[in-house]
């Protein structure tokens, strides 16, 4: 019965955590993780709408083969907005996510990190950095 209890708390936690790890290339040293919730990064639209409208972005120049990463696709984002507003935004500040793509273009462990993990860069909308050195990118992976 204890078996059981044990097998069955696991199956829960695994069910409930939205984070999935990628295999990380032994050689780039870079930790990877896909939809992770790192902490401060948005869980929901309102958030990253949020971010996006106060120009919040990451000093990319602090990146390197040895930084923590982490994706956020947006389709794992809680829609408490409509989908239009996130899209308002992104239109809004276009010349920010362009200035973004421009700078993970002219970063080539963060380009290579982010290909590696089967995104590419045109997808991305926004990267912020935590307080303990790790970064999260925010893909729109939506059709």
């Amino acid at each position: 019965m204890k078996t059981i209890a044990k097998y069955a708390a696991v199956a829960v936690l695994a069910l409930g955590v939205p984070a999935i790890s990628v295999a990380q290339d032994a050689a780039a040293g870079a930790k990877v993780s896909v939809n992770a919730m790192a902490k401060g990064s948005a869980s929901n639209y309102g958030s990253l709408i949020s971010s996006l409208q106060a120009g919040k972005s990451a000093d990319l120049s602090a990146f390197s083969d040895s930084s923590t990463i982490s994706f956020v696709t947006v389709s794992s984002l809680k829609a408490d907005a409509d989908a239009k507003a996130l899209d308002n935004a992104l239109n809004k500040n276009a010349s920010v996510v362009a200035g973004l793509k421009t700078s993970i273009d002219a970063n080539a462990a963060l380009k290579a990190k982010i290909e590696a993990a089967g995104y590419s860069v045109d997808k991305v909308v926004a990267i912020t950095a935590e307080a303990d050195g790790s970064f999260v990118v925010y893909v729109d992976d939506r059709a």
